[in-house]
């Protein structure tokens, strides 16, 4: 990611030394995290979460309770009978892991879900004021990226002539 954002500013340092003004950047998280909306999400997610830890609990108690009577019985149980415990407690283990990485899982779209509209508002809004501050490009310091690039400002095509490369190719797969 270092190397990209590198090779970016060795390749638009020039441009970029001409016109310092059309540069712009933002912390996108943080402009997210203090969002009016943000507060409704962060407490959907925290309910959310604690209905999952909820489920969770229920399911480890379910564990909790085979496991004791497997260590109170084992001793005067028959060798049959110890091995199907002993299956049905690793069975009962592995559905507690699945269930916790799919509730972690479910977790993580919860959010990605809330926090679309609010990325989406925010982006529209960089984008409006990149073209009111006449702005051709817009990094986000929270991710070491490009949010914003005016249409004009792409300059590949000028970098592949140079090259001695068509300034229409495409790499194959990008077509």
């Amino acid at each position: 990611m270092r190397f990209h954002l590198a090779l970016m500013t060795c390749l638009i340092g020039p441009v970029a030394l001409h016109a310092q003004n059309n540069l712009g950047y933002l912390n996108s998280m943080e402009i997210i995290y203090v969002m009016p909306e943000m507060k409704d999400v962060q407490k959907k997610l925290t309910d959310y979460s604690a209905e999952l830890d909820e489920e969770f609990k229920k399911m480890t108690e379910g564990y909790r309770k085979l496991e004791a009577d497997y260590k109170a019985n084992a001793a005067k149980w028959s060798e049959t009978i110890r091995q199907l415990k002993e299956d049905e407690l690793l069975q009962e283990q592995q559905k507690i892991q699945r269930s916790q990485e799919a509730f972690q899982q479910d977790l993580s779209e919860k959010q990605q879900l809330l926090l679309e509209p609010l990325l989406m508002k925010a982006d529209s809004v960089i984008k409006l004021v990149a073209k009111e501050k006449n702005l051709q490009y817009v990094f986000d310091t929270s991710k070491n990226a490009l949010l914003f690039a005016e249409e004009g400002g792409d300059i590949s095509k000028f970098v592949k002539m140079k090259l001695g490369i068509d300034p229409n190719a495409k790499p194959q797969g990008m077509e």
